[in-house]
């Protein structure tokens, strides 16, 4: 076996490269993707990975991955890369004589479908006038065509309506009136209306309703209350999921004039995923995943000089986190009293280090300088920034050396009519001056004159909410589409990648969305709009700052938190430090100087002087 083992040597050697014990993964190649970036940049320093590592990729614009998506997740195993990183072409929309398709999409992902009707006096091959195709890896799955039939429309049967005329044959151009009955109205929301006979058809079908919602479709391993056969106009269903089920999107779903807002929630199996992983006092959670999975196993460290006690690992396990370890050290004081029997009783105090931080919060209860220990017991109360809604109780306590979960303050939202007006839209109701949204808040807008929502735009997205600081306006077009008002390639980003695939000629009221490269922070629109020749303001994508331990050596600090022990901050982050044990503050510094915000890639950090003073024994 000794001559194997050489072989092998001398194989790894010819390619520059010895893969230590338990690393499996060296730097993949993906024809048409790409990795994060800083990869490339320090691809020593990142690979081989080891067994159970992950890694993210992502395709070209005009290619996806296997599932259809734009990005994927790739394991590390004892077999290499599972699954092999693979990035398809998309298939482009075909050509269609006669015909329309249902979007204005111009490339589609695997498995995604295009629908298409044929226009008045035409065809499928089936018969039919719609039809579905899927696209394949070699392809569509049927090529879409229109046969010629006859070029005219029929009149269809009218409930709880009538027509102005006996006709009921109309050739092309021809105009068809009718009216409907007491207590009901036309899909426009009138009691009149007049249609137009079209190459597609009646360019709105003839049809009488009231204004009601259908019957919600059945909640797999959830339910609906009250459930009903239909729904008046102002209804509001509440959604409730199944044990071991928990809700993903809206609790409560209203029926309006145009149907149900916001979409019906689902109900996600709750043993899949955990919450943010339980860190107690003083410790390091080594990790950068951002979502946690049933089977996930996270390693925690002590910050010096702490030790730990209990398991190095927790584990995520149907739903729930194990329980974590504990780092126990100076943060503690041993009472020894002696009764008046003679007998000895000891009780050890714990401490809890100074409250957790609360982005868009304060502290509002602690009188002169924050403590940098609090004795079990103790308790602070928090307060949010202006217009921020808190959610949680306001209160943290002290208990056996660690602080109960603090509250989250949600941002607003900033209202304005410059925001609106980048999207062809205009408040429903006019605004004197920029205000805010609470979070949860609903401000209604509508198109500006001579615009129109595009056909896969719903009308309920004009009823925008504010969801943690941020507002996603629909984008409006233009009613008439001038060919010469077409805009090019529409404006690269720095550090950002646009969406699907590019043409070279774009009609108005196409939108394009960009994403910005990992750890990117965008700021602006996520999507651009074509407007009268010219594309709306693009977003900017504004680069990392890496967190440099180097740094943080040279000028004496330590993280104030440990959850802050990751590579990079986006933007406008903030990030908290501390002096190392023995170093302090220069007397010119305040705390604020401590509490540093990436901007732009660059963190200023402050530096620590080195004290002197004697730290007498604690009598026991």
């Amino acid at each position: 076996m000794e001559y194997k083992t050489w072989i092998f040597q001398l194989i790894l050697a010819a390619s520059g490269k010895f893969l230590a014990e338990g690393e499996f993964c060296d730097f993949p190649s993906i024809e048409n993707g790409k990795i994060a970036s800083y990869y490339y940049s320090f691809k020593d320093h990142y690979f081989p990975m080891k067994e159970g590592e992950k890694l993210s990729y992502s395709c070209f614009p005009g290619y996806t991955t296997e599932s259809g998506r734009q990005e994927a997740r790739i394991n590390c195993t004892t077999r290499g890369w599972v699954p092999a990183p693979k990035c398809f072409r998309k298939c482009t929309k075909p050509a269609l004589d006669n015909g329309v398709f249902s979007d204005m999409k111009l490339s589609y992902k695997m498995w995604e479908r295009l629908h298409y009707a044929c226009n008045s006096g035409y065809q499928t091959p089936e018969g039919t006038k719609e039809k579905t195709v899927q696209c394949l890896q070699n392809g569509w799955s049927a090529q879409p065509q229109c046969i010629e039939t006859t070029e005219t429309c029929s009149a269809p049967e009218l409930l709880h309506g009538h027509y102005h005329t006996s006709q009921r044959e109309f050739s092309l151009n021809e105009k068809l009136r009718y009216s409907c009955d007491d207590g009901y109205f036309t899909a426009g929301g009138n009691t009149t209306a007049v249609v137009l006979c079209g190459p597609q058809g009646w360019s709105l079908l003839p049809k009488c309703t009231r204004l009601q919602c259908s019957s919600l479709s059945p909640v797999e391993h959830g339910g609906v209350h009250p459930r009903k056969g239909s729904y008046d106009e102002g209804d509001v269903v509440q959604f409730v999921c199944s044990e071991g089920y928990t809700l993903k999107g809206a609790e409560l779903v209203q029926c309006y004039s145009f149907g149900w807002y916001p979409e019906p929630p689902i109900c996600e199996e709750v043993r899949n995923k955990c919450p943010p992983p339980p860190q107690p006092p003083n410790t390091k959670l080594l990790t950068h995943l951002r979502t946690f999975r049933h089977g996930d196993r996270l390693r925690l460290e002590c910050d010096p000089p702490f030790q730990i006690r209990g398991a190095e690992e927790v584990q995520c396990k149907d739903g729930k986190w194990t329980s974590p370890p504990t780092c126990v050290g100076q943060l503690s004081e041993t009472v020894r009293a002696v009764t008046k029997d003679g007998h000895h009783d000891i009780e050890t105090i714990g401490y809890c280090l100074s409250p957790p931080a609360v982005k868009n919060g304060v502290i509002i209860n602690t009188f002169g300088p924050p403590e940098t220990s609090y004795q079990a017991g103790s308790f602070v109360e928090y307060r949010c920034l202006q217009f921020s809604m808190m959610k949680g109780h306001n209160q943290v306590h002290c208990l056996q050396g660690r602080w109960t979960e603090p509250p989250v303050c949600l941002e607003p939202c900033l209202v304005n009519e410059e925001n609106a007006e980048h999207h062809n839209l205009e408040m429903k109701w006019r605004l004197e001056e920029d205000a805010y949204l609470l979070h949860g808040d609903i401000i209604e807008v509508v198109c500006k004159p001579g615009y129109v929502l595009p056909p896969s735009v719903k009308e309920s997205q004009l009823l925008v909410q504010c969801n943690d600081g941020e507002l996603k306006y629909p984008t409006c077009i233009s009613k008439v589409l001038d060919p010469n008002e077409n805009c090019g390639s529409p404006p690269s980003v720095e550090n950002g990648n646009i969406m699907g695939s590019l043409t070279a000629d774009y009609a108005q009221g196409s939108i394009v969305e960009y994403s910005c490269q990992e750890y990117h922070y965008l700021q602006g629109s996520r999507t651009v709009s074509c407007s009268r020749g010219h594309w709306t303001t693009p977003p900017v994508c504004i680069e990392p700052c890496t967190l440099s331990q180097a740094e943080m050596a040279n000028n004496n600090l330590n993280l104030k938190w440990s959850f802050d022990n990751r590579p990079y901050f986006l933007h406008g982050e903030f990030v908290e430090f501390v002096c190392k044990a023995y170093y302090m503050s220069p007397p010119s510094s305040s705390l604020s100087d401590f509490r540093v915000q990436c901007q732009h890639g660059q963190l200023l950090y402050p530096r620590c002087i080195e004290m002197r003073r004697i730290v007498p024994n604690l009598p026991v």
